[in-house]
């Protein structure tokens, strides 16, 4: 049975390895429910947001000559891993 969860890019950073070849690292992540009691209204009568909280999901290592800004921060995709250890990401509709 495969596994899928929604996820979203959460950072976009140059990257490189040992031997001198860049890279450019894609993070994604899941949002995380984070339990919080009722705040009190701030002096201006507006509730205190909610904090957010995102757990690591995956990463992409994309060589720099073939980075062409595929992905962008905050972009929604649907990360499906098969039972045989295949991986696809398929962009939120």
């Amino acid at each position: 049975m495969p596994y899928s969860i929604d996820v979203t890019v959460t950072e976009i950073k140059a990257d490189f390895d040992g031997v001198g070849n860049e890279y450019t690292q894609v993070s994604f992540a899941y949002r995380i429910n984070v339990p919080m009691p009722p705040m009190p209204q701030t002096a201006q009568g507006v509730p205190m947001p909610k904090p957010i909280m995102y757990k690591h999901a995956l990463h992409v290592m994309i060589p720099k000559e073939k980075w062409l800004n595929q992905f962008s921060q905050w972009e929604n995709y649907h990360l499906i891993v098969q039972d045989d250890g295949h991986v696809e990401l398929k962009k939120a509709q």
